[in-house]
């Protein structure tokens, strides 16, 4: 169950979270536009924070796979190192799966890094129970860790899990469409899901809150398409093949959509079924420009990399507790505000040495 907090309360639970000996932060100033309402206690078996003088820090980075999105987390992890002064104050390890679904390597990824000892890890979850030892092994070993973009995370041992709300991501592609859809009359939607887990779990249970309150608005078919386009695209045609008359196309992920939209584009479709995605991917936020995709939502990709080094410093260097939860709001873009999105998002943007 998620708790939900008064602001005034969460505040104080802010300054009572503290851990003794650490000295208290001003976390709205430290991690912009994080969430107040999210926060959580620790649970006291976390790694303690410690102000670590040896440079550089070595920094594991391991996320289920090296796709579009864990690309623009990298991205703000490395500017944000670049602040802090680059290679010479952290050395960041990087290591990704051949796969969402390549657990094993994350384990063997851990176990080095254990073995190696250093000073801190963050790390993806898709198969928590497969991690939760290893999690534990590190913080037993002095090593913290710190989860992003994880929609589960009942491990008692992780520092801090940073990202956004899965299930914010969802009510946001909902909203965006009880927004338009609300007083149309029978509106017929279809989605493409993805690989069954708690990713897609906590997406669908965000969705299904907000449509489920508006009886015009039915699901009439959701099938998994594996996160990938390929799957997108065949998944969409057999969609289409049972309900020729769907009126809009919700996918869990860009890619999956994109694989969507080529259905609909073979189909002579494009622009008829609104297509709303998931991530704002390069390729995504092109095709609300043409008019290929009616919206698709941002959970904050590279401001996620920026706040895993900011907990990172916060914790290792500066010796100072942080939020148990680092969460920020997804943001949806359609065409009226598209062209308020700053490309820049997408790369790595190197500090100048100018």
């Amino acid at each position: 169950m998620r708790r939900s907090f008064s602001m005034p309360f969460a505040a104080a639970l802010l300054a009572v979270m503290i851990v003794p000996g650490a000295r208290a932060a001003d976390y709205g100033a430290v991690f912009p536009g994080i969430l107040m309402d999210k926060v959580i206690p620790p649970t006291g078996r976390e790694a303690k924070p410690q102000a670590k003088s040896n440079r550089p820090l070595k920094v594991g980075f391991l996320p289920t796979a090296m796709d579009t999105y864990y690309q623009r987390v990298l991205a703000g992890v490395k500017e944000e190192i670049d602040k802090l002064g680059g290679p010479g104050t952290i050395q960041l390890l990087v290591q990704a799966p051949k796969s969402q679904s390549a657990t094993d390597d994350q384990v063997r990824t851990m176990e080095a890094w254990i073995n190696e000892h250093v000073d801190a890890i963050a790390v993806a979850l898709y198969n928590e129970g497969a991690l939760e030892p290893l999690i534990r092994r590190a913080t037993e070993a002095g090593i913290p860790v710190f989860l992003f973009n994880s929609p589960v995370a009942d491990d008692p041992y992780y520092v801090s899990d940073i990202g956004y709300d899965q299930s914010d991501g969802g009510r946001a592609q909902a909203q965006w469409i009880v927004d338009r859809y609300k007083d149309k009359g029978e509106v017929k939607i279809a989605i493409l899901e993805g690989l069954p887990g708690p990713h897609t779990a906590q997406r669908m249970k965000g969705f299904n809150e907000v449509i489920s309150k508006y009886p015009n608005l039915k699901i009439v078919a959701k099938q998994p398409a594996g996160w990938v386009r390929a799957q997108g695209l065949s998944v969409t045609e057999n969609m289409l093949t049972a309900h020729p008359d769907i009126d809009i196309l919700v996918a869990l992920y860009d890619e999956m959509a994109l694989g969507g939209l080529q259905a609909l584009k073979a189909r002579k479709l494009n622009g008829k079924i609104a297509i709303v995605g998931y991530e704002n991917m390069k390729e995504a936020n092109d095709a609300i420009k043409v008019g290929d995709f009616a919206a698709t939502v941002d959970t904050g990709a590279k401001e996620e990399g920026r706040n895993i080094v900011r907990a990172v410093e916060q914790f290792v260097i500066k010796g100072e507790a942080v939020p148990k939860k680092i969460f920020v709001a997804p943001k949806t873009y359609d065409a009226k505000n598209i062209s308020t999105f700053d490309p820049s998002d997408y790369i790595y943007v190197a500090k100048s040495t100018k």
